[in-house]
Formats: C-alpha cells, sequence, structure tokens
C-alpha cells in the first residue's frame, strides 16, 4: 500500500509575528515542529507499511524551511518527502491550501491512501483534509481513532471513528482519505541512526514552475476568505492562589463569589 501524509509545520511557541498587511502568521519567524496530531498520522501509516509494504510518502506546503519537519518525518520511518513551497502559494487559507496539496499529490503519484492530522495546533479548523479529497474526488473520514487493512478486502480501509460517545466501524474504498485525532495511538521516536538515514532519503521540491497553477487561483488571490484584522485582546484578569484547610478554603471561594457577583 502506497500512503501520503499531509503533515503541517507549526511554530514551536505562541511567539510568532504577524504579517500587518496580510495578518497572515510570519511562519519563517519562528521555529517549526510538525503539528502534533500529524504525528499520529504518521504512525498509523508506518503500521499500515508494515503490514502491507509498498511506502509512505510525507508532504508539505510551506516555506523552505519547512524541510527540517519532513526530514524528521522521514527519521520516523517515512521513505519520501515532497516540499511544495513558492512565494505565491503563501497566504492561502483552507481552500486555497487544499487545492495545492491535492494537485501535488496528484503530480507525485498515485496513492492509496491519503493520511494526514485532524487538526493543526495554529489553526485547528479541521478542514484541509476533507478539501484534498473533495478535490481529489476520493471519499474521505474525519476525526478518527484508528484504520486497519484487511488483505481478504484489498480494495477497502476499515476505520474506527468515535462519535457523540459511540464507537462507529466504517469502510471506505480505495482510494480514500482519512484524518487522525490526536493522541489516537503512541507515535514512535527517532533515533541517531534513523535521523541519519533522513539526511539521504528523497526529498522532492515543487515550486509553481513545476505546479503550473494559475497564481489567481492559489495563495492569497485564490483564497476566498481573507482576514480583515487581527489583535490581541486586553484582559485586566489575574489568578488568585488560595491557601488553607477545605474549610477555609471553601469561605474565601464563598467571598469570592460574592465579591464577583458584586461588581456585574
Amino acid at each position: 500500500m502506497n500512503i501520503a501524509v499531509l503533515i503541517k509545520q507549526v511554530p514551536v511557541s505562541n511567539d510568532v509575528s504577524v504579517d500587518p498587511e496580510t495578518h497572515a502568521l510570519v511562519r519563517a519567524s519562528s521555529e517549526g515542529m510538525i503539528n502534533p496530531s500529524d504525528l499520529n498520522a504518521i504512525e498509523a501509516a508506518l503500521v499500515l507499511k508494515e503490514q502491507t509494504g509498498g511506502k509512505v510518502v510525507v508532504f508539505t506546503m510551506g516555506p523552505p524551511d519547512a524541510e527540517k519537519s519532513l526530514r524528521d518525518a522521514m527519521a520516523l520511518g517515512c521513505d519520501e518527502s515532497c516540499l511544495i513551497t513558492d512565494r505565491v502559494f503563501g497566504g492561502a487559507d483552507t481552500i486555497a491550501t487544499a487545492k495545492v496539496l491535492a494537485e501535488g499529490i496528484k503530480k507525485y503519484g498515485t496513492f492509496d491512501l491519503i493520511m494526514g492530522g485532524a487538526l493543526s495546533a495554529d489553526g485547528a479548523t479541521g478542514q484541509v483534509g476533507a478539501m484534498v479529497a473533495e478535490y481529489l474526488d476520493i471519499p474521505h473520514v474525519t476525526e478518527i481513532q484508528a484504520v486497519s487493512y484487511d488483505e481478504s478486502e484489498p480494495d477497502k480501509v476499515t476505520i474506527l471513528k468515535k462519535f457523540q460517545g459511540l464507537d462507529l466501524t466504517i469502510k471506505a474504498a480505495l482510494p480514500a482519505l482519512v484524518s487522525v485525532n490526536f493522541g489516537a495511538n503512541e507515535p514512535r521516536l527517532a533515533t541517531l541512526r534513523t535521523k541519519r538515514a533522513a539526511k539521504s532519503k528523497p526529498l522532492a521540491t515543487y515550486t509553481n514552475a513545476e505546479m503550473g497553477m494559475d497564481p489567481e487561483e492559489i495563495g492569497l488571490k485564490g483564497s476566498p476568505t481573507i482576514v480583515t484584522d487581527s489583535f490581541e485582546p486586553e484582559s485586566d484578569r489575574k489568578a488568585e492562589f488560595l491557601t488553607g484547610t477545605p474549610k477555609e478554603l471553601a469561605e474565601k471561594l464563598k467571598e469570592l463569589i460574592e465579591t464577583e457577583k458584586g461588581k456585574e
């Protein structure tokens, strides 16, 4: 089974800058890491690869330094990677991002399954995976807990999805796309040996010269959603630490609650 995994490089911390004109995050301004739930998608993909053979190719769209996250993914066991990077892709919303990722996947090759994290740590829209599936015209199941493959049904995967307290078992025809929840499994760790091996694994780079997409339909120009302003909200709230016996704490909490009610 050949599997594509979509990952996103997200800031390590909240200390990031915002472009004053586009109001988009300046991703090159801070250190990046693989989005946490994407690590769960990578782990699920590697388990399937170990069962079925084939290869795992990891894709990302981002600035040139997103190569670091691709190398990190290959250190975990992914076989190849593809960096989609060009200034014309910058400022993209989820629709424009999905359009480029789908085109990059089609250009790279044919895949039985496409996987990705359910939510990103910096945006948490949960939209890109489903949109990529729509552009590729394949079925998709979002926010899943597990995916398995049975050789007796070579054209399907079985998916476990938790929904409103229920465990749902869903079968999807291949090719398909699934997005994996954060914490769905225990991602493996890279070793010094695998980190060294990752440096020589294949990494393709696609710019729009290779992709050939209309600049009016991608990036900021091709994004139907636009951020008109961004700001850090002001707050005068402060934490207050209480000490004492359970009885004393209960009395103090009661006093605080009554004081706050009196302000309303």
